[in-house]
């Protein structure tokens, strides 16, 4: 079923078998503060948030949900917001001590991981993780190769993206936090920017994208498992979006099918 409305460069996530698809470009290129919010029947609006927002990014961290970083009418954006209890309200949580547009937010082993992103022009290198117990974020050392639009996942317990615009690159990387150092993954099979990225049922799904000058969707299905990538097609070839595992598939709900700003409110599955 597709959005209420067409929407892209969205965050989105799973929590209580609810799918969220937050933020974005609306059709006339503004930001917007609007939740859709999906339980497997219809589309019904969550609580919007607290400021219109662009290429932000969400996660699941136990039963709470998170949204961080992301571009608003002032600029790069440090904010981040945890979803209530009660799922009717957002409720601020301690700023990254990085604005990021177009990171990647993963959750593993009971923490955040916010990787890549760029403030302004300048890509930001330092990844930064948060301890919801003591409420802080801390800086880790920086991405071997500092980009944005990357596509977030956790492979073996640890926070990985892959691909992101530096220019776009094929690189996969993961951050042993037992080691406190990154970690290559093979590379992807073609260089992508603005895909979805995630796990499900152990292997690993990078979905479409872009190229880095936005004038060519990058129609691929990437999945990971035993050591390598295969490669397949995306139904609806799409960039500008976040995966999000509802009832055992990996659901791409918005995004651009153009390059560029064309934002849809197509919503598919990949399983």
């Amino acid at each position: 079923m597709p959005l209420p409305e067409p929407r892209e460069e969205t965050a989105a996530a799973a929590l209580h078998e609810r799918l969220y698809v937050i933020g974005g470009f609306d059709a006339g290129g503004s930001d917007t503060d609007s939740v859709f919010v999906f339980g497997g029947a219809v589309w019904t609006r969550g609580p919007r948030l607290p400021v219109a927002v662009d290429h932000a990014s969400a996660a699941v961290l136990g039963d709470r949900l998170y949204v961080i970083g992301g571009s608003t009418p002032m600029g790069a954006s440090t904010a981040a917001f945890v979803l209530s209890s009660s799922g009717d309200a957002w409720q601020r949580i301690t700023p990254l001590g990085h604005a990021r547009i177009a990171p990647a937010l993963v959750a593993t082993s009971g923490r955040l991981y916010a990787i890549g992103g760029r403030d302004g022009l300048v890509e930001v290198g330092p990844a930064e993780v948060y301890d919801p117990e003591s409420a802080r974020w801390r800086d880790l050392p920086p991405l071997p190769l500092p980009r944005d639009h990357v596509s977030g996942f956790v492979d073996q317990g640890m926070p990985c993206v892959a691909g992101g615009r530096s220019p776009n690159t094929t690189r996969v990387d993961c951050f042993d936090s037992a080691a406190a150092q990154w970690r290559s993954l093979p590379p992807l099979p073609r260089p992508t920017s603005g895909a979805g990225g995630v796990t499900l049922a152990g292997t690993v799904i990078v979905a479409g994208g872009e190229d880095a000058v936005e004038s060519v969707i990058v129609d691929q299905v990437a999945r990971f498992a035993d050591g390598s990538w295969s490669l397949d097609s995306m139904l609806v070839p799409r960039h500008g979006f976040q995966l999000a595992v509802l009832g055992g598939r990996a659901w791409a709900c918005g995004g651009g099918d153009h390059p560029g700003l064309h934002p849809v409110a197509t919503c598919t599955s990949i399983t």
